[in-house]
């Protein structure tokens, strides 16, 4: 396979991204490959599935499909490459979303464009674990409960998500008192059974959620093993608390529930609110999700020199 700059990209930008601002970082980026001679073919996405139908299509005629936007445009590009059997390229992630949960993990510079362009043209590939539910996948996790709810609600302020998830977060804790937050879910793992009402439980191979919490401080991206923390319902005031709390990485809390697997089942028992790499849904009352690891599942183009933390292994 060619290296570096003698490769040929394939360049997804989901323009609506960051409240539509994902689409100057785009036009950036198109500019700068073709400034270099960087062979390359460039798509904005039109509606959703656009993404993962165009990676499909151009997966054997180039060496590395570059994924700009937030987790959700990774989710998709990542889905689309996964659909072709056999085709073995390279994830590289421009970041332009809102919270680039994956890029926090994995140490993808998100404010500096030159040094996320030096990452992308780099040939420093690792292998990385993906989350397998059903018949897709996920990056760095999924959840239900709260956060997904609340996500859910603040769907139609996109220019202004992260100020209306904090909006939203407060009035339902202080306001309504998150008394209908709580689902009953039955989880199976390779350790055990979990039954009853869960305020939030989440799964996945990466320690950072919603950017900035530790939210899974074991989880590793190369390490074959999901991982899920779970809580029970609680008062507002002691889970906010909490959360704050869960800035640390060194933080645990009985109240929350830890494991570690190979895979998870999920019995939705109630409706619930579910979010995949930040994309929100609704499950109806008996969904089963069958949560596993998909091992070294893809080749991802990664800093080589990362930060310190980093969820996975540099030698």
């Amino acid at each position: 396979m060619a290296a570096g700059r003698q490769q040929k990209y394939l360049v997804v930008v989901n323009p609506i991204s960051r409240g539509g601002k994902a689409v100057q970082e785009g036009i950036w980026l198109v500019k700068h490959l073709g400034r270099l001679g960087v062979s390359h073919e460039a798509f904005f996405t039109e509606n959703a599935g656009h993404a993962r139908n165009v990676v499909k299509r151009w997966m054997e005629r180039v060496d590395v499909v570059v994924a700009v936007g937030g987790d959700g445009t990774v989710n998709e590009v990542i889905n689309g490459m996964m659909s072709v059997p056999g085709c073995d390229r390279t994830l590289a992630v421009f970041p332009a979303g809102t919270a680039d949960d994956f890029c926090h993990n994995v140490g993808i510079p998100r404010k500096d464009r030159n040094r996320a362009l030096e990452v992308m043209l780099s040939i420093n590939d690792r292998r990385l674990d993906l989350i397998r539910y059903n018949d897709s996948y996920a990056a760095v996790q999924l959840g239900v409960g709260i956060d997904a709810e609340i996500a859910y609600r603040t769907l139609r302020h996109k220019k202004i998500k992260l100020l209306a998830y904090v909006y939203v977060g407060t009035r339902m804790a202080l306001i309504e008192r998150m008394t209908n937050s709580s689902r009953l879910m039955h989880i199976e793992s390779d350790n055990g059974v979990y039954d009853g009402k869960f305020l939030l439980a989440v799964f996945g191979n990466a320690p950072l959620y919603g950017r900035f919490v530790y939210w899974m401080p074991d989880a590793r991206m190369d390490d074959g093993i999901l991982n899920m923390s779970a809580l029970r319902p609680l008062s507002p005031i002691p889970a906010y608390y909490m959360f704050l709390r869960c800035f640390s990485k060194e933080y645990r809390n009985k109240k929350i529930t830890y494991d570690a697997s190979t895979r998870f089942l999920l019995e939705v028992k109630e409706e619930a609110y579910m979010q995949v790499d930040g994309e929100v849904y609704k499950y109806p009352a008996g969904e089963t999700l069958d949560i596993s690891v998909e091992r070294s599942a893809l080749r991802v183009r990664l800093p080589s020199v990362p930060p310190e933390g980093v969820p996975y292994s540099i030698t």
